[in-house]
């Protein structure tokens, strides 16, 4: 056998093992990628599920914050009316008590919209929780179905089959 075929049939080899290496780190890498944003997706459907629990909170502290207002509204209408001779808890009918209600009634108003308001600062933040957590999942998936010894071998493979045609066209199994 030539000196020549032999040079050729050891670079097909090399050249076949070197690319089953590279296609088994290019899986490995991309299992690792896929690993490493799964991770990122979780974390980030943990933040925004604590998102969700903050906005909660500061939500029930505004209504609360507001009630207090509302309540000290209508003291300060019950003192000014008294200030001015009015009777403050007179019949229901009478326009000093229709005053303080109407104080109440758009003051529920107003809690009620900040609660509506947190509610749904709160839902966005729990569904993009649930987005994230599907991508987590999307991402588990991919890492899972990708097989870096399956990728080197079969390029071994294909490499070896390569390297034994060429082998075989060169003449080196002829006797």
């Amino acid at each position: 056998m030539p000196a020549a075929t032999s040079i050729s049939i050891g670079l097909s080899a090399l050249g076949t093992v070197m690319g089953a290496a590279s296609a088994y780190q290019q899986s490995q890498a991309q299992k690792s990628q896929a690993n490493y944003q799964a991770a990122v997706a979780n974390n980030n459907a943990i933040i925004s599920r604590q998102n969700a629990a903050s906005v909660a909170e500061r939500g029930e502290i505004a209504q609360q914050e507001h009630r207090r207002k509302v309540k000290a509204v209508k003291g300060a209408a019950k003192a000014q009316q008294a200030s001015k001779g009015f009777l403050v808890d007179d019949t229901a009918d009478s326009s000093n008590q229709q005053a303080i209600q109407d104080i109440a009634e758009m003051g529920k108003l107003d809690e009620l919209r900040i609660k509506h308001n947190a509610d749904l600062e709160e839902r966005r933040a729990l569904i993009q929780g649930v987005n994230f957590q599907a991508q987590a999942g999307l991402y588990s998936m991919k890492a899972s179905q990708n097989n870096p010894l399956m990728a080197g071998t079969s390029s071994l493979i294909s490499g070896a089959a390569s390297t034994m045609s060429t082998a075989h066209k060169l003449g080196v199994f002829d006797d």
